[in-house]
C-alpha cells in the first residue's frame, strides 16, 4: 500500500474511530489495541478481536494494497 492509500485509509478510520489521525497511528506503532477500541460498542470490539486474532486474516489484510481491498478482504458491505 503507498502511502497515499495509507494515509487514506488512517483518516477514515480515525473518523470511524472517534479519534485523530495522529492517535491512530500512535496506537498502531505501540500495538495499543485498547486505545483503539474505546469507543467501540461491545459487538465491533468482538469483531476487531476475532480479526486480530486471526493470523492468515491479519496477513491478507497486511498485503492488501488499497483501502478497497482491506474492505472487500473484511466482507464490508456498508
Amino acid at each position: 500500500m503507498n502511502d497515499k492509500k495509507y494515509e487514506a485509509l488512517i483518516q477514515a478510520a480515525s473518523k470511524k474511530l472517534g479519534t485523530t489521525p495522529e492517535k491512530l497511528r500512535a496506537s498502531l506503532g505501540s500495538g495499543d489495541i485498547a486505545a483503539l477500541s474505546a469507543n467501540l460498542s461491545r459487538e465491533d470490539k468482538e469483531k476487531l478481536r476475532a480479526v486480530l486474532a486471526d493470523k492468515e486474516l491479519m496477513q491478507r489484510l497486511r498485503n492488501a494494497s488499497s483501502p478497497e481491498d482491506i474492505i472487500k478482504i473484511l466482507g464490508y458491505k456498508g
